[in-house]
């Protein structure tokens, strides 16, 4: 078991030495995926929201 997490660890540091070859590029691709998982998850929570009135409504 240690040595999978010792190998994560060394994947993750390799990987943070590729990252400043190719810039800020990576940087934007992040906070975009974010965004539109903030955005999905936003919707989903508005959707979980109308559905409740709605059933609420029903019961009355």
């Amino acid at each position: 078991m240690t040595e999978l997490i010792l190998g994560i660890g060394k994947l993750f540091t390799w990987s943070y030495k590729i990252f400043p070859i190719i810039g800020h590029f990576v940087d934007w691709i992040y906070v975009g995926i974010l965004c539109l998982f903030l955005l999905y998850w936003c919707k989903r929570i508005v959707d979980f929201g109308q559905k409740d009135k709605e059933y609420d409504r029903d019961r009355l």
